[in-house]
């Protein structure tokens, strides 16, 4: 396959996982609205675009393995390529989790005795869905920087979803045990957003750095080269 060829190929592949992410984006920004008791969506809505997203990202592997076996990519190329089949990979899990917290806030919605919404709830949500949209930025940014910046706040997600996990203890003490448990899967769902968001974010160091910072590694400090 002629180098020009296979540049526009990975070009293409490159903004097919854009659209996709865009898709993604709008999921979870609609299941989150709905947990919160509002969104445009329906549920019917969610499944339908989390098929198509589930499609998508079949194609983009499809075509993703087709390239390593005609080109046999090297060097930025083969990491750009290796990019895109990992982050194509989480950005579909992060689909599955918008859905998962859709159908929990309809379980919620539908229960008769809800417990106090916790305020935690909203900021992780915030937190999560701000870290998904820069880990995408860096990603079309080239930016192993922007990409340290957002994983530092994976954290702090873990933390909220703690005290959403302890707060809804409290209240099933108090009834309403089938609630509780869908704000916590809510929460649950929230927080591997922003892991998978984590993931995009070490994926974006390796290609621009060429090094590996996943179970931090000793790669992982900000500045590594």
């Amino acid at each position: 396959m002629p180098q020009k060829h296979f540049e526009e190929r990975l070009a293409g592949l490159e903004q097919r996982l854009l659209t996709m992410s865009h898709q993604v984006e709008n999921v979870v920004e609609e299941s989150v609205s709905m947990a919160m008791g509002s969104g445009d969506m329906t549920i019917e809505e969610i499944y339908a675009a989390d098929n198509a997203i589930d499609a998508e990202e079949v194609g983009i592997e499809e075509e993703c393995i087709e390239l390593f076996a005609l080109h046999q990519p090297m060097a930025s190329d083969l990491r750009l390529l290796v990019t895109i089949l990992k982050v194509n990979s989480d950005l579909e899990r992060i689909g599955d989790h918008g859905v998962n917290i859709a159908e929990a806030a309809i379980r919620l919605r539908d229960s008769t005795e809800r417990p106090p919404h916790p305020v935690e709830l909203d900021e992780m949500s915030r937190i999560a869905r701000s870290m998904l949209r820069r880990a995408l930025d860096a990603l079309v940014h080239r930016s192993a920087e922007e990409a340290d910046s957002v994983m530092k706040e994976d954290d702090r997600v873990d933390d909220l979803h703690d005290s959403v996990f302890r707060i809804m203890l409290t209240h099933m003490l108090e009834g309403g045990l089938s609630a509780c448990l869908q704000v916590i899967l809510i929460s649950r769902n929230i927080e591997r957003i922003a892991d998978h968001a984590t993931n995009i974010c070490e994926d974006v160091i390796f290609m621009v750095r060429g090094t590996t910072v996943r179970h931090g590694g000793p790669d992982a400090a900000e500045g590594s080269t």
